[in-house]
């Protein structure tokens, strides 16, 4: 898809004939007031997306018939809520659907058809929505949205998964993870997520996972007799002498139930070591616990676990591979420090508090657009990547001049999407550090860009 083609399918996103019509379905709109329905929606999204505080009386006044603060505050009703999630769910249906190649990263994605990170973020809520959105209680808030996400880091694809109560654990929504993984298809997670049988469905489907190796689950070795025997890890890795250590085989669970993985261990530097160890020490103090021997033998090593054959990941890229992992908490970071999820003015409107967050949902999944063809845009020019921090921080800058230029539409917003687009793709570039490779650099060096009879045996 080329720029003007993506400027195509983003301004049909937000057509104002297609939002009114959303707004008549979920009887939002009934009869035309000084409000349009779609001014009321693109401004609360780019509104919000700007770096200005989104006040009802800054809502008032972007109007084309300016209106009272308070009549605002009466258009944010349960109706409003739902005309948001139907712009939301229209929104990420198209671009996934639109999705650039994956051009930067061609030679992973010869090993894997897709790559999805998953994980889950949470804020705090005004009190308004505790019975939709539960928090932990204890000291904290007694309203808590918890957000369940995956990147699909070949296309840049960002899709907020489920949004729950804050007192929903990971694990209890490790269930929604088999669905997102096809055949061939890469699953990467932390531990809290670990299910031997959503980790089970999605191996029988022909997909793959990566993720830290779960302690508190027994793991068997099968002895040459077919007896099973109970792995000691951290005597193992007591005993080992070198960088890396690798079981092909470890059975996780008992009986029949087990699931058959490969195990890698990664020695840390002793600087990290120290810090995991340390960091152990005080999390077991104020438990009034000493750790273990075995712990701290273990926080010494990055351990993890896979479904991927040898010869389709090489032992010591998994942990290149698994680093990509951590992208997902830079989609979190900037969520929260630019896009601003968890920031509301909102306070005992719970209609409204909705509204906000699903309209900053919908500003992510535009940022994360632009970045993913801004991507692919730049690395065929100049073999180069975007910034995704940089990319949501210019568009921060330039929201309200994209929210007037969609409402005037015509030649306007051609031309504000063409010096936009400009802007973007020579300035959010990222820079070179000879000393210091980028996550895609140590990818190609150390395992993609090595001969593939090779490339186990070199690493």
């Amino acid at each position: 898809m080329d720029r003007s083609q993506f400027f195509e399918k983003f301004s049909s996103w937000f057509e104002p004939k297609g939002i009114i019509a959303l707004a008549r379905r979920v009887k939002w709109l009934i009869r035309q007031g000084k409000i349009d329905a779609f001014e009321f929606v693109v401004g609360l999204v780019f509104g919000q997306m700007s770096s200005l505080e989104l006040s009802l009386r800054a809502q008032a006044s972007c109007y084309t018939q300016p209106v009272k603060r308070e009549a605002v505050h009466q258009r944010y009703t349960a109706s409003a809520v739902e005309l948001f999630k139907a712009v939301y769910h229209e929104c990420l249906s198209q671009s996934l659907s639109q999705s650039a190649e994956p051009s930067l990263h061609h030679a992973l994605g010869a090993h894997f058809a897709a790559i999805h990170i998953v994980d889950s973020t949470s804020f705090d809520c005004p009190e308004a929505l505790a019975k939709i959105y539960p928090g932990c209680g204890g000291g904290g808030s007694s309203a808590n949205c918890k957000v369940l996400l995956r990147y699909e880091y070949l296309r840049s694809q960002f899709e907020p998964v489920s949004l729950v109560g804050g007192k929903r654990s990971d694990q209890g929504l490790t269930d929604q993870l088999p669905r997102l993984v096809r055949a061939n298809e890469l699953l990467l997670i932390d531990k809290g997520f670990f299910k031997l049988a959503a980790l089970r469905q999605i191996q029988e489907a022909g997909g793959y996972f990566l993720m830290p190796w779960p302690r508190s689950v027994s793991q068997w070795i099968e002895q040459p007799d077919g007896i099973r025997r109970e792995l000691n890890l951290a005597n193992e890795l007591k005993q080992c002498s070198t960088g890396c250590f690798e079981l092909p085989k470890v059975l996780l669970g008992k009986g029949a139930e087990a699931l058959t993985v490969r195990l890698a261990a990664f020695r840390l530097s002793e600087e990290s070591a120290a810090r995991h160890r340390s960091a152990l020490r005080e999390a077991q103090r104020t438990q009034g616990r000493t750790p273990t021997a075995e712990a701290l033998e273990l926080a010494g090593w990055l351990i993890l676990i896979t479904n991927v054959p040898v010869e389709k990941l090489p032992t010591q890229a998994m942990s290149y591979l698994y680093r990509v992992r951590w992208q997902i908490e830079l989609v979190f970071k900037q969520c929260k420090s630019v896009l601003r999820l968890n920031i509301t003015l909102a306070r005992t409107n719970r209609f409204r508090v909705q509204c906000e967050i699903w309209a900053r949902l919908i500003a992510a999944i535009v940022t994360f657009a632009w970045h993913a063809h801004l991507q692919a845009a730049c690395w065929a020019q100049t073999r180069r990547e975007i910034s995704f921090a940089q990319v949501a921080k210019t568009l921060q800058q330039h929201a309200a001049t994209l929210n007037s230029a969609l409402i005037e539409r015509g030649q306007r917003l051609q031309n504000d999407l063409w010096k936009l687009w400009r802007q973007l793709l020579y300035t959010t570039s990222k820079g070179r550090q000879r000393s210091r490779k980028t996550t895609c650099e140590a990818l190609h060096d150390y395992w993609l860009d090595l001969p593939q009879a090779n490339s186990a045996k070199a690493l």
